[in-house]
C-alpha cells in the first residue's frame, strides 16, 4: 500500500505537467515577443534622441490670408481621369490625370532670376516606378494670362505609393488614395523665399468618370495644403521645407459584401465550434474531433485572407477575432480532453453523474465563449473607430 501511494503521486503530478505544458509554451511565446518587441522601442528611443537633432513633419499651411511678405503663392489644381491597378499588397495603384498652376508676375521674375523653368516646378512625391510614367507639360510654353499672370498645365500617368492605408478595421475599412505634389527646387524653399502651393480658386471638380474603384464605393476626394519640413539640411545651411498639395481620394468597402465573405465563414465556424458541448460527453471521439478540425480551418481561412493585404504590424479586426477563436477552440479541446477522461474513469454506476458535471461545465464554457467572443469584437472595434 505504501509503495503505491508515491507511484500514484508521480502519476498525477506527470499527467498535471504534461496538460500545463502547452500552456506553459504559450505564455514562453508571449514573453519572448514583448521582450523583443520592448527591445526594439528602447533601441528606436536611443537611435532617435541621439542621433538625429530634428525630426520630420508635415503640418497643414497657413490660412492664405495669414501669408507673411516672404511668402509667395501659386495655385495649384488637379483632375484624376481614372484610377487603376490596385494593389493593397504592395501599397500601390495607377492614376491618370491632368494638373494645373498658376502663378503672377513677381514668381515669374524670381524663376528668371534663378533659371528655374515651368517643367521643374513640381515634383510628384509619391510616385513610383519613374521609368514607366508620364508627366510633362502640356503645352512647350506657360500661357500668359491677364494682368501679367502664368497658366501651366501638365499631363500624368504613373503609379503611386499610398502612405494612407489602414486595415485596423479591416475588412470593413476605409481606403485613400494620395496623389502628393511638392514643389521641387530648392530655391522655392529657403529661409528668404518660400513659394506655397494653395487649392486653385476655379478647381471644380476632381475625379473624371473613370474615378471608380472596382470592389469600392467612392465616397469623395479632398485637395489640401501642407509644409513638409525635411529632417537633413542636404549638406546646406538650411533645413528645407517644402510646400506640398495633396489630393486624398476616399474609397469604402462594401459592408455587406466584406461581411458575406470573411466574417460570416468566421461565425460559421465558430457556431459549429460553440455547438459542440451539446454532443453528448459519451462521444469523446467526436468531441474531440470538432475543435481541431475548426482551428485547421480558422488558420487556412486567416492564410487566405492574409493573401489579400500586406504585412502590418498591427492586427485587424477580422486578426482579433480569429485570434479569439483560436483561443475558443483550444480551450475546447482541453475541455472535451477533461470530459473525455473524466466519463472514462468513472465507474459504471457514476456514469450519469459523471455526465451532469460534464454538461454544466459545457454550459458554463459556452456561456462564456460567447461573451469573450462578443467582448473582443466589440474592443477591437471601438479601439478602430478611436
Amino acid at each position: 500500500m505504501t509503495e503505491q501511494m508515491p507511484q500514484k503521486s508521480r502519476n498525477t503530478i506527470r499527467r498535471l505537467t504534461l496538460r500545463l505544458l502547452p500552456l506553459a509554451l504559450l505564455v514562453l511565446a508571449i514573453s519572448m515577443i514583448w521582450q523583443a518587441g520592448t527591445k526594439q522601442a528602447k533601441e528606436y528611443v536611443y537611435l532617435d534622441d541621439h542621433q538625429y537633432d530634428h525630426a520630420e513633419s508635415i503640418v497643414p499651411q497657413i490660412p492664405l490670408e495669414e501669408i507673411r511678405d516672404d511668402q509667395v503663392v501659386i495655385y495649384f489644381g488637379i483632375h484624376v481621369e481614372k484610377i487603376y491597378e490596385l494593389s493593397l499588397q504592395s501599397r500601390t495603384f495607377s492614376a491618370d490625370g491632368s494638373l494645373w498652376i498658376e502663378w503672377d508676375s513677381a514668381n515669374q521674375k524670381y524663376m528668371d532670376k534663378h533659371g528655374i523653368a515651368p517643367h521643374e516646378l513640381l515634383n510628384l512625391v509619391n510616385q513610383i516606378e519613374r521609368w514607366d510614367s508620364t508627366f510633362e507639360p502640356a503645352t512647350d510654353e506657360p500661357i500668359v494670362l491677364s494682368a501679367g499672370r502664368y497658366y501651366q498645365r501638365y499631363k500624368f500617368s504613373s503609379r503611386f505609393y499610398d502612405d494612407e492605408i489602414n486595415f485596423r478595421r479591416d475588412p470593413f475599412d476605409s481606403l485613400i488614395l494620395p496623389i502628393v505634389v511638392e514643389i521641387a527646387p530648392g530655391a522655392m524653399s529657403q529661409k528668404y523665399q518660400q513659394t506655397l502651393l494653395y487649392p486653385h480658386h476655379h478647381q471644380n471638380g476632381f475625379l473624371g468618370m473613370s474615378g471608380e474603384l472596382s470592389g469600392y464605393q467612392l465616397e469623395g476626394a479632398m485637395l489640401s495644403s501642407y509644409i513638409h519640413q525635411y529632417p537633413s539640411q542636404f549638406g546646406e545651411w538650411y533645413r528645407p521645407a517644402f510646400s506640398q498639395a495633396r489630393l486624398d481620394i476616399v474609397y469604402s468597402s462594401d459592408y455587406w459584401s466584406a461581411f458575406v465573405n470573411w466574417v460570416l465563414p468566421f461565425i460559421i465556424v465558430m457556431s459549429v465550434v460553440l455547438l459542440s458541448p451539446a454532443v453528448a460527453g459519451s462521444m469523446g471521439d467526436v468531441r474531440l474531433a470538432i475543435p481541431s478540425t475548426a482551428l485547421l480551418t480558422l488558420i487556412f481561412m486567416q492564410q487566405a485572407y492574409h493573401n489579400e493585404i500586406p504585412s502590418l504590424p498591427y492586427l485587424t479586426f477580422l486578426d482579433q477575432l480569429f485570434a479569439c477563436g483560436y483561443l475558443i477552440s483550444l480551450g475546447l479541446f482541453a475541455l472535451f480532453t477533461w470530459g473525455t477522461n473524466v466519463y472514462t474513469k468513472a465507474p459504471k454506476d457514476k456514469k450519469e453523474e459523471a455526465m451532469a458535471r460534464i454538461d454544466k461545465v459545457d454550459v458554463i464554457f459556452q456561456i462564456s465563449s460567447v461573451s469573450a467572443l462578443a467582448f473582443v469584437a466589440a474592443l477591437s472595434w471601438s479601439n478602430t473607430v478611436s
